[in-house]
């Protein structure tokens, strides 16, 4: 079995991958990715020995996750947004051009204001646990004018347009990618 057949079997039934639909693949994907088996797939170490193919799809379901259940602030200062600039080359490559703009963006205003992800994620990882905190309590007021800029930007994110779904995008991207994916996965 290949490196990548054993970093995924928890994730995707490999035998079954060249009958599923792109939209399948994601589907199943998304139901195991939160299972216990799977935490080690987003640990840097092994997320960049999975073909790239999976890392856009982790990617987009972690962006719409957090954006479902903690909105723009919460997805740059939890874990996923470690890999912003990752996901945001996965909205490039899936042809998400609006959503790949309002990211880099966002990127932009982080790095206007000297602001990483990762001292975000500081910030986050110094609170108590458990404790319920708002943004500027846990980083600092001295973000307001930089969290509502990226407030403002986010706005425009296919979260809040209905007339774009990211995922659209991710299918299309993996039913073309298919065939490039299992070969990989057969190596």
């Amino acid at each position: 079995m290949n490196e990548y057949r054993e970093i995924i079997k928890d994730l995707i039934q490999l035998n079954l991958l060249t009958k599923k639909s792109g939209e399948e693949i994601i589907n199943e994907i998304a139901l195991n990715l939160y299972n216990d088996e799977n935490n080690h797939l987003t640990q840097k170490d092994v997320f960049y020995k999975l073909p790239v193919v999976i890392r856009d799809i982790i990617l987009v379901i972690n962006l719409d996750t957090e954006l479902n259940m903690q909105g723009i602030l919460g997805f740059l200062e939890n874990s996923t947004g470690l890999f912003l600039g990752d996901t945001i080359d996965t909205l490039q490559r899936i042809q998400a051009k609006e959503d790949y703009e309002i990211l880099k963006a966002i990127n932009s205003i982080l790095e206007q204001n000297n602001v990483s992800t990762q001292d975000l994620r500081n910030n986050v990882d110094n609170q108590m646990e458990y404790s319920i905190t708002s943004f500027s309590e846990t980083h600092s007021s001295k973000y307001d004018a930089m969290v509502l800029e990226i407030s403002e930007v986010a706005d425009k994110l296919y979260l809040y347009d209905g007339d774009r779904n990211l995922f659209d995008y991710l299918i299309q991207y993996v039913d073309i990618n298919k065939n490039d994916l299992v070969g990989e996965l057969n190596s």
